[in-house]
């Protein structure tokens, strides 16, 4: 997964990993993590908040959670998923990222 595809994820743009949709997880935008990862890629997290309400009509691959654990569960319900966490982590299918 590269930045651009972090950044295309995130701005509601279909991305996909050997055939298989790329989800992208996220906190509400008033969260510090949230404006912390999500403005490092140059994104704004009340548009992505925006974006994933208006796409819940249509297949989003956005989700939105509210805590660090809902957030890791989240990444791995809709493997493959990026999101952010606060510490590093890694599992069998969470790995870090950046």
């Amino acid at each position: 997964v590269s930045i651009s595809d972090l950044i295309d994820v995130y701005s509601g743009v279909l991305i996909r990993i050997g055939g298989v949709s790329l989800s992208a997880c996220f906190m509400p935008s008033d969260s510090t993590l949230s404006k912390t990862a999500l403005t490092s890629l140059g994104l704004q997290p009340a548009v992505i908040q925006a974006l994933s309400r208006k796409s819940a009509i249509v297949q989003s691959n956005l989700f939105l959670v509210s805590t660090e654990a809902q957030m890791l569960t989240c990444i791995e319900d809709h493997f493959p998923a990026v999101g952010y966490l606060n510490d590093p982590t890694e599992t069998d299918k969470v790995q870090p990222c950046f």
